[in-house]
């Protein structure tokens, strides 16, 4: 089975390296690896066109800088194998972390997922199961916590199920965009495994845009919009408990209302309002205090009470923390 490893990169050259390197020395050695540059502008591009004239399996495609998921985007496009992983450019694999999916692979229609280290510690903390995706939606999202593990590294996709249903990543959001692809995704398959294996190094680095916290509300809306819609398709498979999901939805809009009160403007106050149509009873039944008030307002629409609210929320929250 070829394998299409797809590496978006900006301004990674102090860790690209170990990461194609990493690569590189797979003991499964039928990939194609796809390097995508994103108009970097340290010397990745230079680092990328040498492993290029190295190795036949190494493509460097290189464009104007417009977001890790246009360079995620790119890659699917390009791609040519039966299935796709995605890594980061800044992290590494160990050498049989290919053979480890290829020996595992079942299926089109199920998904291999790995666990995730950071400094040799597993930060993953799934249930090494099989979870049946008619049968056991909620429970493997709950059981795995799975809202909040939708980066794409360490999964085993399809490219197949990608290309037909036409699922790519959201390249006008900066936050979320992966999640967003994972939930689509999981709406095109039967099963999700996770292994027995831990072998995805992630790198935490303080300041990068997946640390980053600062992102629009209308970024929050969609994303809230898409766990909204995840959430209509799982109620037309099952009657089970969706208090997790709720809470997750809430911690999203919630987020997204703390990072941008501070804004006065018309546009925020717009974005605000298109919140009032999409929570809905189970949003405040699920709700704890604060959120029941949060859901009040955001019903009645009214933002200036909504920016009061929350300065004395953060006064109370800050007095009692210190």
């Amino acid at each position: 089975m070829l394998i299409s490893i797809i590496v978006p990169i900006y301004n990674s050259s102090a860790y690209l390296e170990e990461c194609i390197d990493s690569i590189l020395s797979q003991t499964y050695t039928n990939f194609e690896l796809y390097l995508i540059n994103d108009g970097s502008t340290d010397n990745s591009s230079e680092i990328i066109e040498t492993y290029s004239r190295k190795d036949s399996r190494v493509n460097v495609i290189h464009k104007y800088n417009s977001g890790v998921s246009d360079s995620r985007n790119m890659g699917i496009k390009a791609a040519r194998g039966e299935a796709i992983c995605f890594i980061d450019s800044d992290d590494f694999i160990d050498n049989d972390y290919l053979e480890i999916f290829i020996n595992n692979f079942q299926n089109h229609s199920t998904l291999l997922i790995q666990s995730i280290k950071r400094n040799n510690q597993a930060i993953s903390n799934y249930k090494i199961k099989t979870y049946n995706i008619d049968n056991e939606i909620i429970d493997l999202f709950v059981e795995n916590n799975l809202l909040y593990s939708g980066a794409p590294f360490a999964k085993f996709y399809s490219r197949s199920i990608i290309s037909d249903n036409h699922i790519f990543f959201n390249k006008d959001i900066s936050y979320g965009e992966d999640l967003i692809f994972f939930l689509d995704y999981v709406t095109h398959i039967k099963n999700i495994t996770f292994l027995n294996s831990t072998k995805y190094n992630y790198r935490y680095i303080s300041g990068s845009l997946s640390t980053s916290k600062n992102h629009s509300l209308k970024n929050y809306f969609r994303l809230h919009s898409k766990i909204s819609e995840f959430i209509a398709w799982i109620k037309s498979r099952t009657n089970g408990n969706l208090k997790y999901f709720y809470t997750i939805d809430w911690d999203m809009i919630e987020s997204g209302i703390d990072q941008n009160t501070h804004i006065l403007s018309d546009e925020m106050k717009t974005e605000f309002s298109e919140f009032k149509n999409t929570i809905h009873y189970q949003h405040f039944k699920f709700a704890s205090f604060n959120r029941k008030i949060l859901f009040l307002l955001i019903k009645i629409n009214n933002y200036s009470l909504l920016k009061i609210y929350k300065n004395i929320f953060f006064k109370i929250r800050k007095r009692l923390a210190s």
